[in-house]
């Protein structure tokens, strides 16, 4: 038997960039929206987190507010599409399915000047996003940005045999109406913004399911 050799570069993880084109619109009411829930949620979660202000993971199921009217639509329609290209290998599968989108949780973050979110990741869904509200002009990548762990064990050497280890982290440069999605696996914190805006960003969890008789049966 004379094979040659064959590569495989297995198990991608996808990650997805959405702009939501009524951002400039809807950005005022939402800032406004998010200060009076500060005045009537005074108090703040610490944690490990550092200058920040965090509210409760429940904005998606308070009806009739800005982030419901505004704000929810987006989210859900770019958690679908996330979800349609993960599965698109497979779309004969789901053909003449029903697939819902379910957010699990929503929150908001005020970060103060140097405020950032230490790495974490998040369980109990199969997408999590970040959509950037508020930022100023002199954003990037290491100074008010999301950045990403590589989702595989770490060697503790760093030699020919062991290139992967050579990227450690990935680094998405933050605006104003644009959305990332990831899977929930991936560790994640934010950098220090040094800005002179504060830092305002919208955080939510999901699952994307096949539904039958009105019941999620399946997860994508």
């Amino acid at each position: 038997m004379n094979k040659q050799p064959t590569f495989n570069y297995l198990w991608p993880t996808l990650f997805g960039t959405f702009y939501n084109p009524e951002h400039q619109k809807i950005k005022k009411d939402l800032i406004k929206f998010f200060e009076e829930y500060k005045i009537q949620n005074p108090s703040r979660k610490s944690g490990e987190n550092h200058k920040l202000y965090e509210s409760n993971y429940d904005l998606h199921s308070k009806k009739g507010t800005v982030f419901q009217v505004l704000l929810k639509n987006f989210i859900v329609k770019s958690f679908f599409e996330m979800s349609k290209q993960a599965n698109k290998d497979f779309s004969t599968v789901f053909k003449g399915k029903e697939i819902g989108v379910t957010i699990i949780d929503s929150w908001f973050i005020h970060y103060e000047k140097g405020g950032f979110v230490l790495p974490h990741s998040h369980g109990q869904c199969s997408w999590c996003c970040v959509y950037y509200v508020q930022l100023g002009k002199d954003a990037t990548k290491t100074n008010g940005g999301t950045y990403f762990q590589k989702p595989i064990p770490n060697r503790n050497t760093l030699d020919y045999g062991s290139y992967y280890n050579k990227y450690l982290q990935a680094h998405f440069t933050p605006e104003e109406g644009k959305m990332i999605i990831w899977p929930s696996y991936v560790m994640h914190g934010s950098y220090p913004y040094e800005g002179a805006e504060d830092r305002i960003i919208v955080s939510a969890n999901a699952q994307v399911s096949v539904i039958e008789n009105g019941k999620p049966i399946k997860t994508l």
